[in-house]
């Protein structure tokens, strides 16, 4: 996650460029999904903080920030149900009830 902070920090700056933010989300995203099955196994039974819903909204196809939330969430114990990319507001609203 420090990896992406200097990204942020770069693009900021005017010193990365889009299509290089999105090519490190990507790595990272690679690398997360490698490393997931050993985050899962490290957390204890039972001990999840919550379940999170996170989607991007119709309209919208980019995953990046949400990923990124993702991760995050997962790396402090929550467990996460991912609707995706262009996902109406009615779909989220009915899965968060269930």
């Amino acid at each position: 996650m420090d990896g992406m902070n200097v990204v942020g920090d770069l693009f900021g700056e005017g010193k990365m460029f889009l299509p290089q933010v999105v090519k490190s989300a990507r790595v990272m995203k690679q690398a997360v999904a490698y490393l997931e099955p050993f985050i899962e196994a490290s957390k204890e039974k039972g001990s999840s903080n919550g379940k999170m819903v996170i989607a991007t909204v119709k309209g919208d196809v980019h995953d990046i920030g949400k990923n990124i939330v993702g991760v995050v969430l997962q790396c402090n114990n929550y467990e996460i149900v991912d609707l995706g990319v262009m996902v109406p507001a009615e779909k989220s609203s009915e899965r968060r009830v269930k």
